[in-house]
């Protein structure tokens, strides 16, 4: 697919993410149940759901920095924070319907942190296959606990890719480390999503045993990899929203209530930290002499 093609079906496919969440808007409207549990959300907010919710939320963002700092920190001069940051800004920006926030990281990483454009872009594709498999992991642990006979042995499958973390006792030269450490980054990333499923259905009166948490973390982590809708952008919506009747779990318009709760997180909470750090990057790639334009890198990398 050429360049042009790519944004054109970006661009579509922003328009196809904001029409969703329109309709998602509309249905949760005309639902009235569902408007009456969205309002004792907002009339008697429950703090320790909230606290949990924020904390998952930033836990989140802790948890994709480290799946991308431990891909790329070999390469090129970067901290822990510095690529939180960078996430951060990407997150916010990637709602765009040209993805900046993609093209804006790959510019700070080879000009700030002297990391090669190509390994930056690899780095993007080695963390899609990661996502791609901790998820059907997931899915994988959740189906031996919801049908089978086997929850013990679900449950023993849905643990071990912690002992991922036990990448950081092996020698700094060996080159597989770098992907246990990122698949550890990456699951502890998705037991918060699950938590967070947990917490904003819970706030709508919901109580979610732990695989349908588990289960809507799955359908977001897939969600979220559709290529050309930034972070899922409507199909997140929907796709929990119509898993709920086949899961036999929550109704279409709770599920999408649930969603839209963590819409508003994702704005509360990662937006503010995203936008805050923007003039920082912008300020770094400025001192670092950038002579190539983001427009220039973004044709570069085929966006």
């Amino acid at each position: 697919m050429t360049p042009q093609a790519k944004r054109a079906a970006r661009a579509i496919g922003f328009v196809v993410g904001v029409v969703l969440v329109g309709a998602a808007l509309i249905a949760i409207v005309r639902s009235a149940p569902t408007l009456d549990q969205l309002r004792a959300v907002i009339a008697r907010p429950d703090g320790w759901l909230i606290a949990w919710a924020v904390a998952a939320t930033v836990g989140n963002l802790v948890g994709a920095s480290g799946m991308f700092y431990a891909l790329v920190r070999p390469f090129g001069q970067i901290t822990f924070f510095e690529m939180g940051k960078l996430i951060a800004a990407s997150s916010v920006l990637n709602y765009l319907p040209m993805r900046p926030g993609l093209v804006g990281r790959v510019v700070h990483q080879e000009v700030v942190n002297r990391i090669p454009m190509r390994r930056s872009v690899l780095s993007i594709v080695e963390a899609a296959v990661i996502c791609a498999f901790t998820v059907f992991w997931l899915a994988l642990a959740v189906a031996m606990i919801r049908f089978t006979s086997t929850r013990v042995i679900g449950g023993v499958v849905a643990a071990l890719p912690i002992f991922c973390g036990l990448a950081y006792a092996m020698p700094q030269e060996m080159r597989s480390r770098r992907f246990f450490e990122a698949i550890f980054w990456r699951w502890m990333d998705l037991l918060l999503w699950t938590v967070r499923y947990a917490v904003v259905f819970e706030m709508l009166g919901i109580d979610l045993n732990l695989e349908s948490a588990a289960a809507a973390a799955c359908i977001a982590g897939a969600a979220n990899m559709i290529p050309f809708i930034g972070n899922g952008l409507g199909v997140r919506e929907w796709a929990i929203g119509l898993a709920g009747p086949a899961l036999a779990t929550w109704t279409t318009d709770t599920g999408l209530a649930a969603e839209l709760l963590n819409r508003c997180l994702d704005l509360i909470v990662v937006a503010p930290i995203g936008i805050g750090v923007m003039p920082g990057i912008a300020k770094r790639i400025r001192i670092a002499g950038l002579s190539t334009t983001p427009a220039d890198m973004a044709s570069k990398i085929g966006s």
